[in-house]
């Protein structure tokens, strides 16, 4: 599966399929951006996997006077996240976050920020080289919050997710549109567990990672470096 390719044919229903497909995903990055606290007037602040900057833009709205970067590998999805952020200061950066050439043009930043991306990478090495790069583009003391779906801890919660998924799904699509979402989401997306995320971001240099919000396995978490 070429998922690079999915997301540029997307993009233009991209804030759609967002909320149709992501439990409750207004209410979680709503409740990311009530969680950010920056006390410098001017901060840099790069969003990783910014996708169309929904994300980005509920920040910029926050700290409009911050300077953002934001990353994707997506070409078409940047393009409408560059006419989203087009009153703020901000830099669009085509990149795939496990390639450390590219994400090498980014400069260090107070603050990284990140939501429903790094599911998309595959296997735990892959992941780790993901989080390595990212986290390398954190002054030390900055500070990285993610807000992401989670993986069942066991195949009785799993079962749970699943159906939690199908039922949210289902609000806006037909049973077989909603099959055909559930079959791709699961080639697409390689959720991990909690532990396993905090584990990367230790690895990578990180301090002491907390939770701070979870409802029905969509978990928003924190850590400084």
């Amino acid at each position: 599966m070429n998922i690079k390719q999915n997301y540029n044919n997307e993009a233009k229903i991209y804030e759609f399929t967002s909320r149709a497909v992501i439990i409750h995903f207004d209410e979680a990055l709503d409740t990311f951006v009530d969680n950010l606290k920056i006390k410098k007037k001017n901060p840099i602040i790069l969003d990783v996997c910014c996708g169309t900057c929904i994300l980005t833009e509920k920040v910029a709205k926050k700290y409009p006077k911050a300077k953002f970067y934001g990353v994707d590998f997506s070409s078409e999805m940047l393009k409408i996240g560059q006419e989203r952020m087009k009153d703020y200061d901000f830099t669009p950066i085509l990149s795939d976050i496990c390639d450390k050439k590219t994400m090498g043009s980014i400069p260090t930043v107070d603050l990284i920020i990140s939501s429903f991306g790094i599911h998309n990478v595959h296997g735990l090495d892959q992941k780790q080289l993901a989080v390595n790069n990212i986290i390398s583009h954190l002054k030390n003391g900055g500070q990285f919050i993610t807000c992401d779906m989670l993986k069942g801890k066991n195949k009785t919660e799993q079962k749970l997710f699943d159906k939690l998924q199908k039922d949210w799904l289902l609000k806006t699509y037909s049973v077989k549109e909603t099959n055909d979402w559930i079959k791709l989401l699961a080639d697409e997306d390689e959720l991990e567990t909690l532990n396993n995320n905090f584990a990367l971001l230790k690895n990578a240099g990180c301090q002491s990672p907390q939770l701070v919000w979870n409802k029905d396995f969509l978990a928003i978490w924190t850590t400084t470096k």
